[in-house]
């Protein structure tokens, strides 16, 4: 099978594997244990922090290991919840991932407000200094990247803006890390990632919190994580996890500029022989290996299973939205038709995903293409004879 599904899971790398693997069988004791042994997988786990904090140009003490980014998100949310002061409201991109749009729901209620993104699915800064000048907010959290568009999202800047005006900024990472350089996200009070999304374990990730909230509490527990997050660690996956990271900024540049052009000829592909094929967010900067379509005809659930019998996985959208009832919440914001959604699918690549099998892709869709059109061709005349 032909994987391109990306920004829902990633295949465990060979290297996290064997890291994984090697570290359960060398370092299995608990790191909070008060023997030797414990010790030196207390030690392990501190470097490791370092090797992640090195990534994002933060400080060690800044980076807090958790089961992911959906606990992340979570956490961020909650502190906010119960340490703001009682008039304080939360601004959150109408795209955000549905661990903070939930989480913000529940949370802060009447109190969140949402800021609004363009036809190409990115956040409008204008209407954010707007919402920031007339009202009195706490926290702002808009993700890297959109991970059912791809588009990326002008996270600088929204740093930049709510440093002068002295607002706290979450930004969920989930689909940059691994895809892009991350030295410029420390700078972010609050960043959450999971190790999966980049050929790290499932059930393993991180929050990395600025030194002004030393009293940040997430999971209640026996103090681990300088207090931050009580529980157990995780250590061979958090291994993993890393070396999964590491390996894939090895390389970060030549991939995205190799998987991008590679991309691109898929598309050429398609878009001389789908006529009426649309490119969601086309007009903005998007991950290199994302792309979503709006296809011409016929329902994307129909794309989907032809594809599979081909040979290629692909997705309707977001994973962790997929088994929810109504519209994806991201092509709704930026304006989409319930038809044109009907009609949406997503494909995202690896970072080994080859040319040779992104130019099959692309015969694929030509195939499909031509035999939905056939059969709907076949049942039309059906209907005419039954008459």
């Amino acid at each position: 099978m032909k994987y391109f599904d990306f920004n829902a899971t990633t295949p465990l790398s060979s290297v996290a594997e064997e890291v994984w693997i090697k570290t359960n069988r060398e370092y299995w004791q608990n790191p909070s244990s008060p023997y030797g042994p414990s010790a030196r997988a207390k030690n392990l786990l501190e470097s490791l922090r370092e090797r992640f904090a090195a990534i994002l140009s933060c400080q060690s003490n800044n980076i807090v290991f958790n089961s992911g980014a959906t606990e992340g998100n979570n956490a961020v949310i909650d502190y906010f919840a119960k340490n703001s002061l009682p008039h304080s409201r939360i601004l959150i991109s109408a795209i955000e991932h549905p661990s903070v749009l939930k989480a913000a729901e529940n949370t802060f209620l009447e109190k969140a407000d949402f800021i609004p993104v363009s036809a190409s699915g990115v956040v409008e800064i204008a209407k954010l200094r707007s919402l920031i000048k007339n009202e009195k907010y706490s926290l702002v959290s808009v993700m890297a990247a959109n991970n059912e568009t791809g588009a990326i999202q002008p996270w600088k800047e929204i740093l930049e803006l709510c440093n002068a005006n002295h607002i706290s900024y979450h930004c969920d990472a989930s689909q940059w890390m691994g895809k892009l350089r991350s030295k410029e996200l420390g700078k972010c009070d609050f960043v959450t990632a999971c190790g999966h999304k980049f050929g790290g374990p499932k059930g393993v990730g991180f929050l990395k919190i600025s030194d002004h909230y030393a009293n940040f509490r997430s999971l209640q527990g026996g103090g681990q994580e300088s207090g931050h997050r009580g529980g157990t660690e995780n250590l061979p996956a958090i291994a993993a996890m890393l070396s999964a990271l590491e390996e894939r900024l090895l390389n970060i540049e030549t991939t995205a500029k190799e998987q991008e052009s590679w991309k691109n000829e898929f598309l050429n592909i398609i878009m001389n022989r789908l006529p009426g094929i649309k490119i969601i967010a086309n007009d903005s900067d998007r991950l290199w290996n994302t792309v979503s379509l709006i296809l011409p005809q016929h329902d994307n659930t129909r794309w989907v299973i032809l594809l599979d019998k081909l040979g290629f996985l692909i997705s309707t959208g977001s994973a962790c939205a997929s088994g929810k009832e109504g519209p994806s919440h991201v092509l709704a914001a930026m304006k989409y038709s319930l038809d044109e959604m009907r009609r949406v699918i997503r494909i995202s690549g690896g970072s080994d995903t080859s040319r040779k099998t992104w130019h099959e892709l692309g015969e694929a869709f030509s195939q499909v293409w031509k035999d939905l059109n056939t059969s709907l061709s076949g049942s039309s005349k059906t209907r005419i004879i039954s008459i």
